[in-house]
């Protein structure tokens, strides 16, 4: 039996990161991975989801320049070029990070582990035991509800859609979190005609005016039709595809359909009562030092079944393995400023606290909103769509949060990242400097309006 400080199930950003900080740390480290390495970002995932998006954002811009005085005289969108693009894209991701496996120093198994014991594994017919621990970092799947009739009909997950080579000339895209937002401007974009089918009004978890922005931006998308808290209840096969029946009434009927309806733990089999790991309504069970309910054992990135985000993973990975190696550590993974982008045109982002969260939380709160088209460089830019608000506490002036929906919001919300992490406030900003005309500036005009709120 071959023993181990440390063993890691799964190969994607969590259990690389956390089987490279061990064994940096000096742990004997075998980390456990059945099929491709690399993990959905770089495989199914963000990677080359925004090689596809970044060709639609161009085909729409060439179909309906923003610019005065520039005309679109016909547009040519080659889907099989585009997907071979992206898969040009992903093996080179792969043959990076594989490099980067080969160079991490600690061990790779090509096999699925599973526990068989509180200190065990067992993987293609060997056992294996760890002396410090653990980390299950599994990853997730894509997870469907049990809508009637759906196993009738052919559906789309975004793993398939990945290897599409036609693109449909209809689609119906059920849910309107990042994958299925993402997905469905894309396929708009490129010339289908999408009707997407949400559960709850899109942007629910942001604040009213800026979910307000998101579904007029979705509104007036070309070839979008939104359908804002209208679910499916009953799908059949149709000549042409699918049929839908709606909640309210209405039907559907298309070529294609695609399930953007979330991802669950990829937990199935790995032998947790075993090991004493206990899973909770499809969850893992965690503190927040990432240990399960086996002291040696712990959870990290997507499998976890939270937030599912590379950047988390990512983090995660790296406290479950040093916890793991010096179980007197206790690191945590940083909670406060948790941050999410979905890369739409104009892309959306939000970081740390809304200002409902913030009230909730006991702040007493000063906001700014501020819209793009009133901002100098948006209006160069012609920009139709776009609000920024920024949360701050209106004793301290300290910047508890931000919601961006707006050109190049992806990259504003590292600015507020940055000012929000060394808890800087609002008179901080208005010290910073700021180039113009720039984009950004548009967090400089509400420091100032939040300075005017603050007693600080």
């Amino acid at each position: 039996m071959k023993t181990y400080d440390l063993v890691v199930l799964g190969g994607g950003t969590a259990g690389t990161q956390a089987a490279a900080v061990a064994h940096q740390a000096g742990a004997s480290v075998a980390m456990f991975n059945d099929g491709e390495l690399g993990g959905l970002c770089i495989l199914r995932g963000c990677m080359p989801t925004k090689t596809m998006l970044h060709a639609a954002h161009l085909a729409h811009e060439a179909e309906w320049p923003a610019a005065s005085g520039v005309r679109s005289t016909g547009l040519d969108v080659d889907f099989p070029a585009i997907m071979a693009n992206k898969d040009a894209k992903v093996e080179r991701f792969k043959r990076a990070k594989a490099a980067a496996i080969g160079a991490g120093g600690y061990e790779v198994i090509d096999a699925r582990a599973r526990f068989v014991g509180h200190d065990l594994v067992e993987a293609a017919g060997e056992t294996y035991r760890f002396t410090r621990g653990a980390v299950i970092a599994t990853g997730s799947v894509s997870w469907v509800p049990p809508i009637p009739g759906l196993e009738d009909v052919p559906y789309l997950t975004s793993d398939e859609v990945m290897r599409l080579t036609e693109r449909p000339a209809s689609l119906a895209v059920v849910g309107s979190g990042a994958v299925g937002s993402e997905l469905a401007q894309f396929f708009a974009r490129i010339g289908a005609e999408v009707h997407l089918l949400t559960r709850s009004p899109v942007g629910s978890k942001l604040d009213a005016d800026i979910a307000g922005e998101l579904e007029r931006m979705f509104t007036g998308e070309p070839r979008l039709e939104l359908y804002n808290g209208v679910l499916p209840v009953r799908f059949e096969p149709a000549s042409g595809g699918v049929r839908a029946e709606l909640a309210d009434g209405q039907a559907l009927e298309v070529e294609a359909l695609l399930m953007a309806t979330g991802r669950v733990p990829d937990v199935a089999g790995l032998g947790l009562e075993e090991a004493g790991v206990e899973l909770r309504d499809g969850r893992l069970t965690r503190g927040p030092d990432l240990r399960t309910t086996n002291p040696k054992i712990f959870a990290a990135g997507d499998a976890t079944g939270d937030e599912l985000l590379l950047h988390v993973a990512n983090w995660e990975g790296a406290v479950a393995a040093r916890n793991a190696i010096d179980p007197a550590a206790g690191h945590e993974v940083e909670q406060r400023l948790a941050m999410e982008v979905i890369f739409l045109d104009p892309p959306l982002a939000w970081l740390g606290l809304s200002e409902a969260a913030a009230r909730d939380r006991g702040h007493e709160v000063a906001t700014s909103l501020v819209r793009f088209s009133e901002t100098g460089r948006a209006i160069t830019m012609d920009a139709k769509h776009g609000v920024s608000k920024l949360v701050a506490d209106a004793a301290s002036g300290e910047v508890l949060g931000a919601q961006v929906l707006g050109p190049r919001a992806d990259d504003i919300i590292h600015t507020v990242s940055a000012i929000a992490y060394y808890r800087g406030t609002a008179a901080d900003i208005l010290e910073m400097p700021w180039y113009h005309p720039t984009l950004s500036e548009v967090l400089l005009g509400q420091a100032r309006d939040l300075v005017q709120q603050t007693r600080a």
